[in-house]
């Protein structure tokens, strides 16, 4: 069974990539990929032109618009069914389309299979913001301007061809009128899938403002016209509370259950420049390779929005904070668990430690991990005072920085320029704690670290999270600098 992906873009350089990726990582392979550009002038013909996916047709086709380009690409297609993922979208996982022909060729009868669509905003790929369920669906409602997912359908190509294509005169909600043509006059059968099939960024054409709204009710309005069917433009502007249940009746985790982000086979280097791969589980620390791994919290978050640390291709993150929350939905590991937990490899034969390292923390981790501990004491004032510090590391070698951030992570980019071979965690006062030298934060204070360290240097370290919060909020919403930010989890 052969499927066809139909993909418009029109200025999509910012997202394209995601979408791309989606579709090279489906482990189903009997796929083709057919992409119609509608006359882009940035950068995404370019990237267009380097997709190398065997199963790929690229078309373009200057000022067609979004509907005159689908039909173009279904008139091209020779799929079985036919499923349109736009440009900003990805599907929910690599095995989704596997797992649906298989529900596919058990009910061969059924023409049209319809599943359910979460939304994400920028590249937060794991925060839903909106949950269109295809459950409840009945033919009746669309005479209230209700419609199943547009996205998550998979409809027969052949339905397509013997019913009619998408109204090219419409600017939105071609798609209502397709399935108003398809279930209410030619009673074409379907099956509701309780799946989340793909994920849509928000603020698509149709959800953009009350402008595009409004386009979209008479567009509706029109679609019964153009049907003979009667309507009522008072029930069709009714259908806002179906929309505003999707903002609120959700369960993200369950949603999330089944979600795997696609691989980056394609544009890796650009995967690599802007995002931040947060690990899961204490064992996926990747030993194998030189790393540098660091705490993402909201100090980490703070300076990375002050233009003090960045992204690097080596650098890897555990959740240790609640500040993540708002771009990732993980559990915070605690910086101790790191220390306790952790695995060495025994191809490490000793540990390097930078910074301040008392001998009750030292011999703790002589006893724990059974491995030399050196402490190297560094000079106490700004970063560049300690770069001058000469430090060798080898192949063999764990080394750990109890600096505080954004120090620890500079210093570290350091080493990883000055050195072959390096394995850097950036622990902080982890240590201290995990030795018991330090108390252990309260639990209920767990997700608030911070809060619990200021009953010590209370004066410095107040002026830190003030800091580092006011670096956070105004990168967040003035200067946006997380929306093309990717935060990806390492399972």
């Amino acid at each position: 069974m052969k499927i066809s992906i139909i993909t418009v873009t029109l200025n999509s350089e910012e997202t394209i990539r995601d979408t791309l990726n989606s579709v090279i990582s489906q482990t189903y392979k009997n796929i083709e990929h057919i992409i119609v550009d509608g006359g882009s002038n940035d950068g995404t013909v370019g990237i267009l032109k380097k997709y190398n996916y065997n199963k790929s047709k690229f078309f373009i086709k200057k000022n067609f618009g979004i509907y005159k380009s689908i039909n173009f690409g279904i008139k091209n297609s020779s799929g079985d069914y036919v499923c349109i993922l736009n440009s900003d979208d990805i599907f929910q996982s690599n095995d989704i389309i596997k797992n649906l022909v298989k529900i596919f060729k058990k009910d061969k009868k059924i023409n049209i299979f319809l599943g359910n669509v979460a939304y994400f905003k920028n590249s937060d790929y794991y925060k839903i913001s909106r949950f269109y369920s295809c459950l409840g669906f009945k033919t009746w409602k669309m005479k209230l301007g209700l419609m199943p997912p547009h996205p998550g359908s998979f409809i027969k190509r052949k339905i397509y061809l013997n019913n009619g294509l998408y109204n090219e005169n419409f600017k939105i909600a071609a798609d209502f009128e397709l399935f108003l043509r398809l279930f209410v006059i030619k009673k074409i059968n379907f099956k509701l899938i309780n799946k989340t099939i793909v994920r849509m960024r928000s603020g698509g054409i149709s959800g953009k403002n009350l402008k595009s709204y409004w386009i979209s009710t008479i567009e509706i309005l029109k679609s019964f016209q153009l049907n003979r069917l009667s309507s009522n433009i008072l029930f069709i502007i009714m259908r806002i509370p179906a929309k505003i249940n999707q903002l609120f009746f959700y369960n993200t985790q369950k949603i999330n259950q089944n979600f795997r982000l696609f691989n980056f086979n394609f544009e890796n280097n650009f995967y690599q420049r802007n995002s931040f791969k947060i690990i899961k589980r204490i064992e996926k620390i990747p030993f194998k390779e030189n790393f540098i791994l660091s705490g993402m919290n909201l100090a980490f978050l703070g300076y990375f929005a002050n233009g003090e640390v960045f992204p690097k291709k080596i650098l890897f993150h555990w959740p240790d904070g609640i500040w993540l929350k708002n771009h990732l939905d993980i559990n915070k590991i605690p910086g101790r668990d790191i220390i306790k937990n952790i695995k060495i490899p025994d191809n490490i034969n000793k540990i390097l430690v930078l910074g301040n390292l008392s001998d009750h923390s030292k011999k703790f981790l002589e006893k724990k991990f059974k491995l030399k501990v050196i402490n190297k004491s560094l000079p106490f004032g700004p970063i560049k005072k300690i770069l001058r510090k000469r430090i060798n590391l080898d192949k063999k070698m764990l080394t750990l920085i109890t600096l505080p951030t954004p120090k620890q992570e500079k210093l570290a980019y350091y080493l990883s320029k000055k050195n072959s071979h390096f394995k850097i965690i950036c622990i902080g006062a982890s240590v201290a704690i995990a030795s018991g030298e330090e108390k252990i934060v309260p639990h209920f204070l767990r997700n608030y670290e911070f809060l619990w360290r200021l009953r010590n240097d209370f004066l410095r370290r107040s002026k830190r999270i003030i800091e580092t919060f006011f670096y956070y909020i105004k990168g967040k919403y003035i200067n946006k600098i997380f929306e093309n930010i990717r935060f990806i989890k390492i399972d």
